[in-house]
């Protein structure tokens, strides 16, 4: 299926991207959390908000799992569903999270995969289209 890597590929990138020590330690929860996650969601067209909502779980996942193992303090982060014109057959969703170590050293994990157009609905499309970026806070 063309989204089970979906949210897997978004874990594992955030994971990546985690500075130090604390890739290794949540790699193994967050790419588990984002597989529970496919398996309960429809592989139909979904609406921004749809697709928002999984990746934002997707990142929550990731957030809980640096935060309680790693003692990090989370400061603030960012999911974004951007449309560029030259590739109307994707949407890349990303997110980026920020936190705090204990000596205040900002540590980040983010991530970006590419959508399927196609697995979006025609006024999801029409609206990013439009907009070209919608983004939303991650609390």
């Amino acid at each position: 299926m063309i989204l089970t890597g979906v949210l897997t590929t978004l874990a594992k990138g955030a994971l990546t991207a985690v500075v130090g020590p604390f890739v290794e330690e949540a790699r193994d929860a967050a790419l588990n959390a984002a597989q529970d996650t496919l398996r309960n969601t429809v592989a139909g067209k979904m609406s921004i908000e749809e697709w928002a909502k999984i990746i934002s779980e997707g990142a929550d996942n990731v957030k809980e799992k640096v935060i309680t193992e790693n003692d990090l303090r989370f400061v603030g982060g960012k999911l974004k569903m951007t449309y560029f014109e030259n590739n109307p057959n994707v949407v890349v969703a990303s997110f980026q999270l920020y936190f705090l170590d204990e000596q205040e050293k900002w540590q980040m994990a983010a991530a970006e995969t590419d959508l399927p157009a196609s697995k979006f609905t025609m006024s999801a499309l029409d609206e990013l289209t439009f907009k070209k970026e919608i983004t939303y806070e991650v609390e």
